[in-house]
């Protein structure tokens, strides 16, 4: 790859939120009653023009939390050359995550800002090359992998000499896999079901769908199943029969409750209510970090057929080496905007694939398919597409972004447009962005919908609405 000489001379935060309450419950699930679909998006611009991109999904209330801790990165981006980051990938995300000082913050909020300033960075890189994102990273060379990747706590569980040999022993592979995708993506499946989204929906989306190719979808479950069991399954089922009344009997059927469904006794008794839809797997069923409890979970439910997918909201790969080493996942889901940026998504994929644990990445929210699709094409083109599937959203994309993700015949197509993809339209830009934007989601609005919502937890009423 030549050098560049870009110094990068600004970095711009901008917060969007975007009114999802107002589309007939999408996005709804049963954590996150009427969430608004928002993002922080980290600008880096350069002295000769170039602009660097990412994203960080948020749902409304809390993306000024976000903007913060971005902000708070500044100093350690402005005036450096993107030189330095291409030369020491590896180095360079670790002086942001081990600042000494703001290390102290540790994971969430904080680590999410150092992924989309690197993701911002890595589309520096993407675009100093005039290429998409997907094409500079299944051109890195193996050796260029092992460097970006901090091994300090990865060790007991993968090396670099390891992940060298997994890498050069697939060299071929890697040729082969990458002209078939260019032909047929990888293969996506859509979360229609939405929470208390209206069943007629659902069933004109999934039929439609279905026409199209697509051949896996998702429904939430377990809505208020702590208070009123009996309901939450009925609505469960209902949703359920509603999707396979609209597809057949080819569709694969996968379930999601955003982390509500208790323990792992409580969560394995539930699902095995649902069994007899021949379910693909249960994501989140669990807290995101109850590592014990996602193996005990996937031993519950290994006899009935139902595979357990977890990391939507794990926060760094410390906690992705726990859920593949314990054996507590059949399917490893990373999210683009979560952890520290494709550094760390890197060695999350290259884990997943030593423990022979498919990676089907969580997009359920604006620009994550953008990040994720590009992570998804790295992981099988080095590591094949078996029992691989990428999420997808059908609604805002048209609109919102200049690129806006295609998917053909049931797949997610390749882009062409240099980096990640995830320029906005200026007038969706100006239409959403916090706090002046005349159409921006209403945080009041949003906790109303939530406290009306069938199944709301009792701690709603202190919500001020």
């Amino acid at each position: 790859m030549f050098q560049t000489h870009q110094k990068i001379i600004s970095l711009e935060v901008l917060d969007i939120r975007y009114p999802t309450v107002r589309l007939g419950m999408a996005g709804s699930d049963p954590r996150h009653l009427a969430p608004n679909y928002s993002c922080v998006i980290p600008i880096l611009r350069t002295d000769d023009g170039l602009e660097g991109r990412s994203l960080i999904f948020t749902i409304g209330d809390g993306t000024q939390i976000q903007v913060a801790a971005v902000e708070a990165l500044r100093r350690f981006v402005v005036g450096r050359s993107l030189d330095e980051f291409i030369a020491e990938p590896g180095l360079f995300a670790q002086a942001l995550t081990e600042h000494h000082q703001l290390r102290w913050l540790a994971l969430g909020t904080y680590r999410m800002a150092v992924g989309g300033i690197l993701n911002a960075l890595w589309d520096l890189w993407a675009k100093s090359q005039d290429v998409p994102m997907w094409r500079l990273l299944t051109s890195l060379s193996p050796e260029k992998i092992v460097q970006c990747i901090d091994f300090h706590h990865l060790r007991d569980a993968l090396t670099e000499d390891e992940l060298l040999e997994m890498l050069n022993r697939r060299l071929a592979d890697r040729t082969a896999n990458v002209a078939r995708l260019q032909e047929r993506g990888p293969v996506v499946y859509s979360t229609a079901g939405w929470s208390g989204r209206p069943l007629s929906e659902v069933h004109q989306l999934c039929s439609d769908l279905y026409s199209q190719g697509c051949r896996g979808f998702k429904a939430k479950v377990g809505r208020g199943q702590q208070y009123d069991r009996a309901r939450a399954l009925a609505e469960d089922r209902a949703m359920l029969n509603t999707i396979r009344n609209a597809t057949g009997p080819d569709a694969l059927l996968l379930t999601d409750s955003n982390q509500n469904l208790g323990d792992w006794e409580n969560a394995a008794s539930y699902m095995k209510e649902l069994s007899e839809f021949k379910i693909l797997f249960i994501e989140e069923a669990i807290a995101y970090n109850d590592v014990l409890g996602y193996i005990k979970l996937r031993e519950a439910l290994e006899p009935v057929g139902i595979g357990v997918a977890g990391g939507e909201q794990a926060p760094d790969a410390v906690t992705f080496k726990q859920l593949l080493a314990g054996g507590g996942l059949t399917h490893c889901q990373i999210d683009g905007a979560r952890v520290g940026g494709v550094n760390e998504l890197l060695a999350i994929v290259a884990m997943a694939a030593k423990y022979k644990v498919p990676v089907c990445p969580h997009s359920g929210g604006i620009g994550l398919g953008q990040l994720v699709g590009a992570m998804s094409v790295f992981d099988q083109a080095w590591f094949g597409s078996k029992g691989r599937l990428l999420e997808y959203l059908e609604f805002l994309q048209r609109g919102v972004f200049v690129h806006p993700l295609e998917v053909r015949d049931g797949c997610y197509v390749l882009p062409s447009a240099p980096g990640w993809g995830l320029e906005m339209e200026a007038e969706f830009v100006a239409r959403y962005r916090y706090p002046n934007g005349p159409d921006c989601a209403d945080s009041a609005e949003a906790d109303r919908v939530a406290v009306e919502q069938p199944g709301a937890p009792p701690y709603v009423k202190f919500w001020k609405v």
